[in-house]
C-alpha cells in the first residue's frame, strides 16, 4: 500500500520541486518581502518595455535621446501603463512616483508603472503583471511617440509594425542610490522587425551623419558596451545601462 501511494505522490514531488526551482527567484522575494526586514519598506517598481531596433546587416542600433535625463541616448520604450480603476493599486497602498522618491509625474508619465508599495505586497504586483490585465503589453505607443510622432520614422511606412518579444530581464530588491529606496525593476525587450520598405529606411537613416539635435543617434555595439557614444575623440552623450539588454547583455 505504502509503495503505491508513494509511487503516485513521485510525479507530483517531482513536478513541485521543478516548480519551486523554475520560480526561485519569486520564492526568495515572498519570504523577504513578506517575513523579513523588507515587509514594511516602500519598494518601488519600474516595469518597461524597450526595442531592440537593429539597422539591418550591420551592428548598429537604433537609440533616442531620454526626455527626462539630460543627454542620456536608450532604447525606444520605456514604462508601460497600466488602465482600468485603481482600487487594486489602493489596496496596496501604492504611492505614484514624485519628485522625492521617483521621476515625477506628468501628463506623458501619467498611469506608468513606476511606483512605490509596500514590501509585502511585492509578490502580489508580481502576480498581477504577469496576468497582463489592465495594462499594456508591448511598447508600441512608445515606438510611435518617440519615433513616428517626432518624423525620425517616415509615419507612411512605419505606421504599421512588427515584432516579436526576445526576452525578460529583472532585478529584484536592488538599492537605489538615485531613488535612495529599494527597487524591483522588469524590462521586456522586443525586437522590431521590418518589411523591406522599413529595411531600406532604416538603412538610410544610418547613412546620415550624427546630430543629437534630432533626438536620435545610430550607435555601434562597442559604444553600449562603453555607455557612451564618442565623435572624434569626445564623448557626445552618455548610453543608459539598461542598453545593454538589446545586445543581450546584463547590467
Amino acid at each position: 500500500m505504502i509503495t503505491t501511494v508513494l509511487a503516485i505522490l513521485k510525479p507530483l514531488l517531482i513536478k513541485g520541486a521543478n516548480v519551486a526551482w523554475e520560480h526561485r527567484n519569486q520564492l526568495s522575494l515572498y519570504f523577504k518581502t513578506k517575513f523579513w526586514k523588507y515587509r514594511n519598506s516602500d519598494i518601488r517598481f519600474s516595469i518597461s518595455g524597450l526595442y531592440k531596433i537593429q539597422i539591418p546587416d550591420t551592428n548598429e542600433y537604433l537609440l533616442v535621446l531620454n526626455r527626462r535625463i539630460q543627454n542620456q541616448l536608450q532604447p525606444v520604450g520605456g514604462a508601460y501603463k497600466r488602465f482600468g480603476d485603481d482600487s487594486l493599486f489602493n489596496k496596496w497602498g501604492y504611492k505614484p512616483d514624485n519628485s522625492k522618491n521617483g521621476l515625477d509625474v506628468d501628463e506623458k508619465s501619467s498611469s506608468d508603472l513606476r511606483f512605490m508599495v509596500k514590501g509585502k505586497y511585492c509578490v502580489e504586483v508580481l502576480n498581477w503583471f504577469d496576468t497582463g490585465n489592465e495594462r499594456e503589453s508591448d511598447p508600441k505607443r512608445e515606438f510611435f511617440e518617440e519615433l513616428v510622432s517626432t518624423k525620425i520614422l517616415d509615419p507612411e511606412i512605419f505606421c504599421n509594425i512588427q515584432h516579436k518579444r526576445i526576452r525578460r530581464f529583472s532585478k529584484n530588491l536592488i538599492w537605489s542610490e538615485f531613488f535612495s529606496c529599494y527597487e524591483i525593476l522588469i524590462f521586456d525587450v522586443f525586437e522590431f522587425i521590418p518589411n523591406e520598405e522599413q529595411r531600406k529606411a532604416l538603412v538610410e537613416l544610418s547613412m546620415h551623419k550624427t546630430d543629437l539635435s534630432r533626438g536620435f543617434a545610430i550607435v555601434k555595439c562597442d559604444d553600449i558596451e562603453q555607455l557612451r557614444l564618442v565623435e572624434n575623440g569626445r564623448q557626445i552623450a552618455r548610453i543608459g545601462q539598461h542598453t545593454k539588454l538589446i545586445i543581450n547583455k546584463n547590467f
